[in-house]
């Protein structure tokens, strides 16, 4: 899976997925996570010493409101894994602050809640960058025109900045690089920093593509999505470094709807209010501004402008701009104090009331006065620039009540150009006078294409021969509806003419099992009319097309020359499925008059000739139910052709018409319902036969025919959809085919050969005529039928649309060109020696003028293969088939993507790296020191001791050699059965690059007497360090006296377990992000626990509630629950799990220790009290952990393993990092 082009909700899924062993290609999920989670990245930030504003966890009122006090208001609420700003809000004030939280706590009770100092006056940037292996190769920064408090989706984006010094971007970088580094990323990232007073803070990272990517890619001339594709799938890239652009500037600005939502206040902050967004291109920065502005709809005033600015600061910022309006030459009205306070100074301003007071009807000259209401309703003004007192990130609770609110209400209203920002008033109000009224059109900036890419809804052909049964060798159904897939055709309706003829149910029901197992697009199928089957295909109408009336000589022997039998057929079809007609000349008259006579639709098919379009065309005046088609080769050939196609093959029925013939029907197009290609192929060795049979192939030759009349002029897109979509869905009842288009290229040009690639009739009517137009991409049903030359869906995936629900018939419509594209693209695998260049030829590009529904961007990934080779055999091999593709995936046994090679850092990008501490003073004390009871460590020393545990855990999965304790020896003396602790301590050694001596009590001088203390100052001789387990409590203290070595406690029977209690905590602080605030319910013999007793005492250092379950004979000792609640720390007892789970945070499971009773009866009647299953899971909370130390014997059902929430092995693989980071620690190596 990749996870980074999906945006947020892919990134919340990132830790679930993980956990089901899915393979995540590019950054790991747990880095994800990393960046994902406040708590944790937090914490990285501290790590790696990179400032971010203030902020602390959510917990209650009153803590919330100390905190505001202390750090000063305004303060951001904010709920974690929120999108597009949901649930947040600026806090101005404690009453603010309570409304707010109520709100932020209602929407997400599962995720923390915290609050923020909110920076003032800043400015916030973007970075959108690319890092393969935590090395940074590509960095696009874009700066914001609003202060910060404005979403990044409401904000005016401009890249490359133009207002930030070579300094902070130089800052800038080195953060990026930092963060970069430490998560490990691999493939898109994209940071937020906020810029005040020369000083940088990171307001999140988002390790995905961000709303802002492709706007950088298409300005700035790398596309970046394809060096993240690149880096993610392992392929070697160019470093890019930091993008300067290519002499443009890009702004981006939003695309409201406040004029479609009654009563919605038009302001700015935090929480996502735009619909759209849209960016333009400039030579400056206020040229592409007023581009974009004006591609918004927004209008340029002419002459009146009415300003309200609320506060005295805005209305001093904005006096040079005022005096520049003046000297633009515009009107300027304002409300009261606005006015006072710039006539004032100088400034000549009408002064206009507020519409919004009392009315004093004793006053007779104000009814006389003219207010801002008035002059709103009578569009006197063109622009509105209202500043409102408060206007910085936050909404207020009462905004729905001032008059600011109002005037901006009524200006949305009355369709009045108004802006709200002040930095985009000064923006604006410079743009207009550099550049004036209208912004030129340059080539060099906004007229860059190279193709002409449009997207067509599924075209549908109601007339094809298919051949089969009968005629294989001409054409089957795999063989056409591949031709018709080719073609754009997505939808065929196969005529009956085969052999056996379609004529009655069994003959219909052979057709339709062959259609079943070999059509790869979507089908229906017609009956055909017969002398002898009037009235006996009623019952089974529904499943066709229609019924084909064949009136005139053709490959058939259906003629029906008898009028009475035309009559029959009419008075007995059903009469809301349609009735198809092949007529020529004057038999067209004929059955005209017979659909006339039982006033019922007739389609007629093929028109070839100029009396039959004008006779179709009168009886459409005289109200007669008539529809039409014409084949391309009747729009595109005529008799003069004959002679270049020959003679035999030339025949077809209708035969080609005149030159008048041909140009009748162009003339009359608009008589014209349906283009249809009457696909009749033969072989050519029949063609070139005396008496070759009549017909011409044409599924892969019509549209681009069609598309060549579009650019030379004699047709529109419009015609196209209309004739091949629209009017074949009337005329037939034919379903919507949901997610199905059609991607065309306009400017391709291409002379078309003398047969085409997939219909079996190796010949075409049109070979050596030049086209301008091909069919790239089909998508059929949402997967990728067509692409560039190749058939992706197989024999079968075809549907007889007929068989679909009756509700699938819907109105048709057309297909609009901003519908987002359903199939997923991938990167075509390339050769490892293709390198992407570090500007692109021209990343941006532009629609070809003309109906912008339907153009789309030019794509760079074509490949739709749904196999990708390794990342691995990408670099062996350049590419695959799709077979051996398909094959890699199968076979591949990595759960995760292999290690990519570690790039060297970008030599081009001048920056220092921030340091990154790699050792803590406060770990200093552990050095050369015994590691006996967790009441020797301080919370500080944990915290940077879990900081060593991560960042070699990262290491490990990185694969990298780590020689840290190479030339040491540790010692592990384990009196006691182990599993995890001594395995663990083992791995742990070795990992570090150390070596292991085991001892054994059973073949050791144990046997013959030797003490333990002397026994491990024996080792301790050998050793550098010596890991101890015993049955006695204290018998490891007391062991470590006489060792002049350090020793680390294992477990001393059930006194502690220190090194167990470090990895619960940091395995609940990597779960859920925090110990603080978390609920901690411990169950089971907590009398004899050991990983109990020394996991209490080390969370007496955090803010948390400690519950209890177990049997009262082994409920926990006295000694350990004083030692807690001396610290402050809130214990409770519960009967059962059941009673305590719904508001646990981490459920701490625990066997009942059978060695640790004195006879089995006492032990049997504590045993399975407590047992965790699914059942009991489901009162839990979404978000909580339930962990074990390992080994269970029946507490944790197994069925619970694959529960998330279930992270004791988790917890046991963390036992490994901990003690990596102890033994390092402890022997001065870290």
């Amino acid at each position: 899976l990749i996870l980074s082009m999906g945006g947020q909700l892919p990134n919340n899924i990132a830790m679930a997925l993980h956990r089901q062993q899915c393979r995540v290609l590019g950054t790991s999920p747990e880095a994800i996570d990393s960046a994902e989670n406040r708590f944790k990245f937090s914490r990285l930030l501290d790590t790696i010493g990179i400032s971010q504003p203030q902020w602390k966890e959510l917990s209650d009122m009153e803590s919330a409101m100390q905190f505001c006090s202390k750090v000063g208001y305004p303060c951001l609420v904010r709920p974690s894994y929120v999108l597009s700003g949901a649930a947040m809000n600026v806090a101005y004030s404690d009453s603010d602050l309570e409304k707010f939280l109520s709100s932020a706590v209602a929407v997400s009770k599962e995720y923390p809640v915290v609050i923020s100092k909110f920076i003032q006056e800043a400015k916030e940037i973007d970075v959108d960058a690319v890092a393969c292996d935590g090395v940074v190769v590509a960095i696009a920064i874009s700066e914001h025109v609003e202060n910060a408090g404005v979403h990044s989706g409401d904000a005016t984006l401009v890249t490359p900045p133009q207002d930030i010094t070579p300094k902070t971007l130089e800052r800038i970088e080195a953060i990026v690089h930092a963060i970069g580094q430490e998560l490990q990323v691999t493939g898109p990232f994209n940071l937020q920093l906020i810029a005040k007073d020369d000083q940088l803070k990171v307001i999140e990272c988002n390790v995905r593509v961000s709303r802002s990517f492709p706007f950088v890619s298409k300005t700035l001339g790398v596309d970046m999505v394809a060096l993240a594709t690149q880096v993610i799938m392992g392929e070697e890239v160019e470093p890019v470094g930091l993008m300067t652009g290519t002499g443009i500037v890009g702004v981006k600005v939003p695309q409201f709807s406040f004029s479609r939502l009654a009563g919605a206040d038009v302001v700015l902050g935090v929480e996502m209010t735009s619909t759209g967004e849209v960016a333009c291109f400039g030579e400056s920065r206020c040229e592409a501004y007023l581009k974009a502005m004006l591609s918004t709809g927004f209008k340029i005033p002419k002459k009146n402008i009415l300003l309200t600015i609320g506060s005295y600061k805005n209305k001093s910022e904005l006096l040079p701009t005022v005096r520049t309006l003046e000297r633009l030459g515009y009107s300027l009205y304002a409300s009261m104090g606005t006015a006072d306070f710039y006539t004032e100074h100088g400034i000549k301003v009408k002064a206009v009331d507020w519409p919004f007071e009392e009315n004093d009807s004793d006053c007779p000259l104000k009814e006389k006065q003219r207010s801002i209401m008035d002059y709103l309703a009578e569009n006197h003004f063109d622009m509105v620039i209202n500043l409102s007192m408060r206007n910085s990130g936050g909404r207020r609770l009462s905004s729905f009540v001032t008059k600011g609110y109002r005037t901006r209400r009524l200006a949305v209203d009355y369709s009045v150009p108004l802006i709200i920002d002040i930095k985009c008033t000064k923006l604006f109000v410079e743009a207009l006078r550099q550049i004036g009224m209208a912004p030129p059109v340059k080539t060099h900036v906004d007229c860059m294409t190279s193709q002409k890419l449009i997207r067509l809804p599924g075209l549908i052909d109601i007339h094809v021969h298919l051949r089969e049964p009968g005629g294989t060798h001409k054409e089957d159904f795999a063989s056409g509806t591949a031709a018709a897939l080719a073609g754009g055709i997505t939808m065929v309706c196969a005529m009956p003419n085969t052999i056996p003829a379609i004529t009655d149910p069994s003959s219909f029901a052979l057709a339709q099992k062959l259609a079943e197992a070999g059509a790869r697009c979507d089908f229906a199928l017609f009956f055909g009319a017969a002398s002898d089957n009037v009235g006996t295909l009623t019952s089974t109408a529904n499943a066709a097309a229609g019924l084909k009336m064949y009136l005139n000589d053709t490959f058939s022997n259906l003629k029906m020359d008898n009028v009475s039998l035309w009559m029959e057929h009419f008075e007995k079809w059903p009469k809301h499925l349609p009735i198809v007609a092949h007529a020529e000349k004057q038999t067209v008259a004929a059955i005209l008059m017979v659909a006339q006579l039982y006033q019922r639709p007739v389609h007629i098919c093929h028109v070839a000739r100029k009396e039959e379009i004008l006779i179709i065309k009168a009886a459409k005046q005289k109200g007669i139910q008539v529809t039409c088609e014409v084949a391309p080769h009747h729009l595109f050939l005529c008799l003069d052709d004959l002679k270049r196609i020959g003679e035999t093959r030339g025949q077809v029925r209708p035969m080609l018409g005149t030159q008048e013939d041909m140009n009748a029907l162009w003339e009359n197009l608009e008589i014209i319902d349906c283009f249809a290609t009457d696909h009749a192929p033969h072989s050519v060795e029949e063609k070139n036969d005396k008496n070759a049979p009549p017909g011409y192939p044409g599924l892969e030759t019509m549209l681009p025919l069609l598309l060549t009349a579009v650019n030379e002029g004699r047709l529109t897109i419009d015609d196209i959809i209309m004739r091949l979509y629209e009017n074949p869905r009337k005329i037939f009842s034919l379903p919507v085919q949901e997610n199905t288009y059609v991607e065309v290229d306009l400017e391709q040009e291409w002379i078309i050969p003398s047969h085409m690639q997939f219909t079996k009739s190796k010949w075409t009517p049109f070979e050596g005529m030049k086209v301008k137009g091909a069919i790239r991409r089909v998508i059929l049903r949402g997967e990728v039928a067509y692409i560039d030359g190749q058939v992706l869906v197989p024999p079968g995936y075809g549907q007889d649309v007929r068989k679909w629900p009756t509700g699938m018939v819907s109105v048709p419509r057309p297909v609009a060109a901003k519908e987002i594209l359903k199939t997923p693209e991938r990167h075509r695998p390339t050769a490892q020696s293709e390198i992407i260049r570090s500007r692109a030829s021209s990343p941006r590009r532009t629609g070809p003028t003309g109906d912008g529904r339907f153009h789309l961007p030019p794509r760079i990934h074509r490949a739709s293969d749904p196999g990708l080779p390794a990342a691995e055999e990408l670099k062996e091999k350049p590419a695959k088939k799709p077979a051996e593709q398909d094959l890699a995936v199968t076979q591949d046994g990595y759960l995760y993507p292999p290690p990519l090679p570690r790039m060297p850092s970008p030599q081009n990008v001048p920056m220092q790296m921030l340091p990154h501490p790699q050792t803590s003073p406060l770990l200093h004390p552990l050095i050369g020191q015994h590691v006996l009871s967790v009441k020797q460590f301080s919370k500080d020393q944990m915290s940077h001791l879990f900081n060593v545990a991560h960042n070699l855990r990262l290491m490990v999965q990185k694969e990298r050699a780590l020689d840290i304790l190479k030339g040491k020896v540790m010692a592990s003396m384990f009196y006691e059965v182990s599993t995890r602790t001594s395995s663990s301590f083992t791995a742990a050694m070795y990992r570090l690059g150390g070596s292991v001596i085991t001892f054994s009590e059973s073949t050791s001088s144990t046997q013959k007497g030797e003490s333990l203390a002397d026994s491990v100052q024996t080792m301790s001789c050998y050793t550098d360090v010596v890991v101890v387990r015993h049955p006695n409590p204290g018998a490891v203290e007391l062991a470590a006296k006489h060792c002049r070595k350090p020793v680390i406690n294992a477990g001393d029977g059930v006194g502690e377990h220190p090194t167990q209690a470090l990895l619960d905590v940091f395995t609940i602080r990597e779960e859920l992000g925090t110990v603080n605030g978390m609920t901690i319910t411990m169950v089971g013999d907590l009398k004899h626990g050991r990983t109990v007793h020394s996991l209490a005492c080390l969370l007496t250092q955090y803010r948390v509630n400690l519950r209890y379950v177990t049997p009262r004979n082994l409920r926990m000792p006295s000694d350990i629950i004083h030692f807690v609640a001396s610290k402050g720390i809130k214990q409770e007892e519960f009967d059962s799990i059941e009673e305590a789970l719904p508001d646990t945070d981490v459920l701490y499971m625990t066997r009942i220790q059978k060695e640790r009773f004195d006879s089995i009866q006492e032990y049997n009647s504590c045993f399975g009290q407590f047992i965790l299953t699914p059942h009991i899971m489901t009162t839990a909370k979404k978000k909580m952990v339930v962990m074990h130390p390992m080994p269970r014997v029946n507490e944790i059902s197994v069925e619970v393993d694959s529960d998330p929430r279930a992270a004791y092995f988790r917890q046991a693989e963390n036992g490994m990092f901990i003690r990596m980071a102890l033994l390092a620690t402890v022997l001065g190596k870290y």
